[in-house]
């Protein structure tokens, strides 16, 4: 069964009872390691009890409230036009799991559909989004969208292009310092071992961005030429920056794959200038092995901070899971 962006009728994309083993999870707390198994699904692709298809992947993931996330999926334009570009998830009250509801999107014209949809990010203290296109491969689909999130749609108000010449951004944040709206996001970078992560002011009606500020993120992993330095960015409340680090060899579609996930450093000002201050040494909240981390987003409820991370497994799927707090 193919989900096209065409249907209104929001179908299911439940990852019901799937039963999979053998991906281990490993995530540091204080100065222990323990391991979890999570599920990644593998063979076939009807996984449901109604046969229905896994999660496509999540390349990028913004928590709404409550329950709720959006989440973007990396269809190219034209060749896969009759896949889907955003849905709703829910998290899982049962056995059934994730709940997701494609959503029926209108892209603006003239190039219409968006190209490799990799980042979704809130706009603090509204029902707004941000989804941004890449820059993979140059051409004209290096657009940035406003839209607004109801309960089961998604409309897009106004896009702008890039504020820089970029080259495969798989991550962006915003966040609200004072009452300034900050534009964060970092190329990808893969191969290298830094890549650099900007911070500049943004306006919303109507949507530009001003001039930003890099500050050179060093990975802490062993950077090899299947590492990526940056391949998901978010923010919380206190101006926290958490990203994600994976390893994708790039050739073919089945992995192997390998993620981190780290807190390193805050957004702060400078006489009203924005800017990102990098931690001493950067925090590790998880390691995933066999799975690649293309989305983090951060649920705050009561007090709590509870980080979430979304994977595009190519061939494997998706999957949208918690992270165990640190000690």
């Amino acid at each position: 069964m193919v989900f096209r962006d065409t249907q209104t009728d929001s179908r299911r994309l439940d990852r019901s009872r799937c039963d999979h083993r053998g991906v281990r999870f490993a995530t540091l707390a204080a100065t222990a390691l323990s391991a979890l198994l999570l599920s990644a699904c593998g063979g076939d692709r009807a996984a449901g009890p109604r046969g229905e298809d896994p999660l496509p992947d999540l390349s990028g993931l913004a928590w709404l409230g409550g329950d709720r996330f959006l989440a973007v999926h990396d269809a190219k334009n034209p060749a896969e036009d009759d896949r889907i570009r955003a849905s709703i998830l829910r998290l899982p009250r049962s056995l059934a799991g994730v709940d997701a509801h494609a959503l029926d999107v209108e892209w603006p014209d003239p190039l219409g559909k968006s190209n490799d949809l990799e980042s979704a990010d809130p706009i603090p203290g509204t029902n707004r989004v941000l989804l941004a296109e890449s820059g993979d491969g140059g051409g004209p689909f290096r657009r940035i969208f406003l839209a607004e999130v109801g309960d089961e749609s998604l409309e897009i108000h106004s896009f702008a292009p890039w504020p820089e010449q970029i080259e495969n951004v798989e991550g962006i944040a915003v966040a609200r310092v004072g009452r300034r709206l900050v534009f964060l996001w970092a190329e990808r970078a893969q191969g290298e071992a830094a890549t650099t992560i900007w911070a500049g002011p943004m306006e919303t009606d109507p949507l530009r961005f001003e001039e930003p500020r890099g500050v050179e993120f060093t990975t802490p992993e062993s950077h090899t030429p299947a590492t990526r330095p940056v391949s998901a960015l978010a923010v919380d409340s206190r101006g926290r920056l958490y990203v994600g680090t994976a390893f994708d060899r790039d050739v073919g579609d089945n992995g192997p794959y390998r993620s981190s996930v780290w807190r390193i450093g805050r957004v702060r000002t400078t006489l009203g200038i924005p800017h990102v201050v990098l931690d001493p040494e950067p925090t590790l909240l998880g390691t995933l092995d066999g799975l690649k981390v293309e989305s983090v987003a951060v649920r705050e409820q009561g007090g709590r901070f509870d980080v979430y991370v979304g994977t595009d497994d190519e061939n494997w799927g998706g999957v949208l899971r918690p992270l165990p707090p640190p000690g």
